[in-house]
């Protein structure tokens, strides 16, 4: 809108601008007092005040402003990077100017924050970035620097359709999607990451021509690397050159001969001759080639997998200093390549603007399970693409049955781009990052992550877990998961949780394929009884003497069942009690006598048949349970610690046994036996109490009868 009082020279039928101002609808009260004094300078003003907001397009009058505009200038607060219709007025600004040779010669940046760290491209801290006055005498001076420098800048902006075209090779060129959602905010991060050298004083830092995209399947990586280098491409006149890697996930090798033989295209291209070199050779003559062309090009590898050396990764990096690289993975293991922007789902705003683009929601009821989509698709974009297709010709609360219903999946249907290509494999089963059969540690922390999405675990609830199942040892139990949890790493699977550290989640549609597409069901239910009685103890039923006072009277409410009412659960405590009082740990380990390591078998035996009576009960009884809860506090709590410090301690000095000397010889010279055997005496208490509350359970006391330990 013209500010009023403010008449505008014609052009045609267009009016003529000065100073565009770009703002967040939150900085309108300073956008007032600004106005007024860039107009007292002479200068001709356009301020937008019709609330243009997220969920609106770029108007006509906006668009044709800007074309008719000498400068803008950006009131950049904290908001105004999250405001896209800021960021489109920024993106139009800067790229013009870069067409002209430099991208701040259109651009000025207003900053009302005390720090700069908002603000992007990194190129923009730089010149031409002023405080937000604070007196009206630094406002007039501030007018007048601007009135000054608009002097130097000749002519309009112009349209944006005027940008030229630079090359794509391998051919075809990729045109982006007319669905592609937001991300501008994205945009300029990745384009400041692959510029910063050019700032490297304001940036405070010397890296820059290199980044990476990472993200989970089917967030867009690929489509924002598209709408990246198609936006940004004046930046790049050399050329774009993209290599498609995502074939080859899970198998590094053939990626690596793929991206050679692309090289070889492009190399072949730009010389009229093909090579054939080895991929360092190639990227040598193309070195030579790319310096005699003489202009920035932007090298984008996409879908790289996991897996790959250093070595190899660094033959992914554009062979020129003229170069800047992109690549785009689900692996968060190579932080180290390249500065990372990380994708994230869509905001609600912007995950209900794709949802809705094919049909507006009819009534609160339609809007009402529309916004419920988007929230239990976690911000999918291909997920939220898929499901506006069906919505199309059906209402959203349909839909959203249809996505929770059991069979048939919506999502296992291949999806199709906004250029027609079908994906390469179902949404549904692209996410989950392997098969899920067997029992392996990566595939249980996976499932357990799944079972408690949407809230993280930490690695403690998840070593006790693992440690309550077959087949694992309580000592291999933790650096076990610490593998898993760099496997998923690779995948893409995991996201850190930083509110809690060491914690995990996943997303979730992740946690949905889980559940959905895991054949070994039967162990997704183990896990899912133990997770349960880990997170919440007692869940099964309620421990020992529950429901009395400690006069014995009756408390308050229904009697509870007696614990002793289940006969399974009766059974499973005498056996367990059983092998308890019989073990060491109960029954002392004479000073100075008796193989410590066999005291270590022992208790690993106690260890596996705890853990096996867990399992039966859990698996074969719904009914209210006590012994649950026993077992799980005389694993986790006693037993595994113990286990997974001595046994690995132990046999460490036993690998270093001469062998002339006999086991029991060497044992008994370790500098370690007195503590280890203090332990032990200290275990002794609590498997005794557990011992106790067995007998409870199940009416028999073995340590009363046996005249054991009182």
């Amino acid at each position: 809108m013209i500010t009023p009082g403010v008449s505008a020279p014609e052009y045609g039928s267009a009016p003529e601008w000065d100073v565009f101002i770009s703002y967040s609808r939150s900085d309108a009260g300073r956008v007032h007092a600004l106005t007024s004094a860039l107009q007292s300078c002479g200068l001709r003003v356009f301020v937008d005040d019709t609330a243009v907001d997220d969920f609106a397009s770029i108007t006509a009058t906006i668009t044709e402003a800007l074309a008719n505009s000498r400068v803008l200038l950006a009131v950049y607060s904290a908001d105004y990077p999250q405001r896209r219709a800021c960021q489109w007025e920024l993106t139009y600004a800067y790229l013009t100017g870069q067409r002209e040779g430099d991208p701040r010669r259109r651009t000025l940046v207003l900053n009302p924050e005390s720090s700069s760290e908002h603000v992007h491209p990194v190129e923009l801290r730089d010149a031409r970035h002023w405080p937000w006055p604070t007196a009206s005498a630094e406002l007039d001076r501030l007018a007048a620097r601007v009135a000054a420098y608009v002097d130097t800048v000749a002519g309009f902006m112009g349209d944006a359709a005027d940008a030229p075209c630079v090359p794509w090779l391998p051919a075809p060129a990729r045109t982006g999607s007319i669905r592609f959602i937001g991300r501008l905010a994205e945009q300029w991060r990745l384009h400041t990451a692959l510029h910063r050298h050019r700032a490297p004083l304001i940036a405070q830092t010397s890296g820059g021509r290199s980044a990476q995209l990472r993200g989970m399947p089917g967030l867009g990586k690929s489509l924002l690397a598209q709408e990246y280098a198609l936006h940004f491409s004046s930046a790049f006149p050399g050329g774009v050159f993209w290599f498609d890697l995502h074939r080859y996930e899970g198998a590094p090798s053939e990626a690596m001969e793929s991206y050679a033989e692309q090289v070889s295209t492009v190399l072949a291209a730009l010389r009229g001759s093909s090579s054939r070199s080895s991929l360092p050779g190639l990227l040598s003559h193309l070195a030579v080639t790319l310096g005699e062309r003489d202009a920035p090009c932007l090298w984008v590898v996409d879908g790289v997998p996991d897996g790959l050396s250093v070595e190899q990764l660094d033959l992914l990096r554009g062979p020129h200093m003229l170069t800047a690289t992109l690549i785009t993975t689900r692996s968060l293991r190579y932080s180290s390549f390249a500065e990372c922007v990380d994708i994230a789902p869509l905001s609600d705003a912007d995950g209900y603007r794709l949802l809705t683009s094919r049909r507006a929601p009819q009534g609160d009821l339609d809007r009402a399970a529309a916004l419920a989509l988007v929230r239990d698709l976690g911000g999918h974009p291909e997920a939220l693409d898929l499901l506006a297709d069906l919505s199309a010709t059906g209402d959203f609360v349909e839909v959203r049955n249809r996505l929770h219903a059991r069979s048939p999946d919506v999502l296992a249907v291949r999806a199709v781009s906004g250029d027609g290509v079908p994906a390469r494999r179902p949404l549904a089963t692209a996410l989950l990052p392997r098969p899920l059969s067997g029992t392996d540690a990566a595939g249980d922390v996976l499932r357990l992550l799944a079972l408690a999405c949407p809230a993280p675990l930490s690695q403690a609830a998840l070593e006790d877990v693992l440690s309550s199942v077959d087949p694992y040892d309580p000592w291999e139990v933790e650096g076990l998961i610490s593998e898993a949890v760099e496997v998923l790493r690779g995948s893409g699977a995991l996201r850190y949780d930083s509110r809690r550290p060491p914690s995990w989640t996943v997303h979730p549609l992740l946690a949905r394929a889980v559940h959905r597409y895991d054949t070994n069901v039967a162990r997704q239910e183990d896990l899912r009884r133990l997770l349960l009685h880990t997170l919440v103890p007692g869940s099964l039923g309620p421990s020992p003497g529950a429901g009395t006072t400690g006069s014995g009277s009756a408390a308050s409410g229904p009697a509870p069942e007696s614990p002793r009412g289940n006969p399974l659960e009766r059974a499973a405590a005498f056996d367990l009690q059983v092998e308890l009082v019989t073990r060491v740990g109960v029954q002392p380990l004479p000073g100075e006598h008796g193989s410590l390591r066999e005291a270590l078998s022992s208790l690993h035996s106690l260890f596996a048949t705890t853990r096996e009576v867990l399992h039966r009960v859990a698996t074969e009884t719904a009914a209210p349970l006590t012994l649950p809860t026993v077992a799980a506090r005389l694993i986790n709590i006693h037993l595994r610690p113990f286990l997974t410090t001595w046994h690995p301690a132990l046999q460490e000095h036993e690998t270093d046994r001469p062998s002339d000397v006999s086991p029991v010889e060497h044992e008994r010279g370790w500098k370690l036996a007195p503590a280890m055997r203090a332990d032990l005496a200290e275990l002794r208490e609590p498997l005794t109490s557990a011992a106790r509350e067995l007998a409870d359970l199940c009416g028999v006391d073995l340590l009363a009868t046996s005249g054991g330990v009182a």
